[in-house]
């Protein structure tokens, strides 16, 4: 018997190790540190119009990642996004300010779903994909 619970207990970790989180490959990490950084400074009105399309094109890089790997929460949560970062784009070449925030709410609510989703806090600078 206790042979028998050792073998389970064995096999529950093995499964858990085998279904954890893992590292997100470098491209991942700088993807999303150009979105932080692009983020940043659309909160701070440097170059609004410039950064959001950048966004738009970093933001195609991860959906087609996510869409490799076949989730269709983070495949919407990055099309929510770009179409943040298209909104954006557009108001702010309009200097539209309401319909700029309009568009930094629709990108964060994108970026939040794939992060509820997909990432696990290691500590307070490392992430890795679940």
């Amino acid at each position: 018997m206790k042979r028998l619970l050792t073998l389970m207990a064995g096999f529950a970790l093995a499964v858990t190790g085998a279904l954890g989180a893992e590292d997100p490959p470098a491209d991942h990490v700088q993807w999303m540190k150009d979105l932080g950084g692009q983020m940043g400074a659309i909160r701070k009105g440097a170059d609004v119009e410039k950064n959001a399309k950048d966004m738009q094109a970093t933001l195609k890089q991860v959906g087609a990642f996510w869409k490799k790997r076949n989730s269709e929460v983070a495949s919407k949560s990055c099309g929510e996004s770009y179409k943040g970062a298209a909104a954006v784009a557009k108001a702010a070449a309009a200097s539209d300010k309401e319909g700029v925030a309009a568009g930094m709410k629709m990108i964060g609510a994108g970026c939040k779903g794939c992060h509820d989703a997909h990432r696990e806090k290691i500590s307070d600078t490392v992430y890795k994909i679940k």
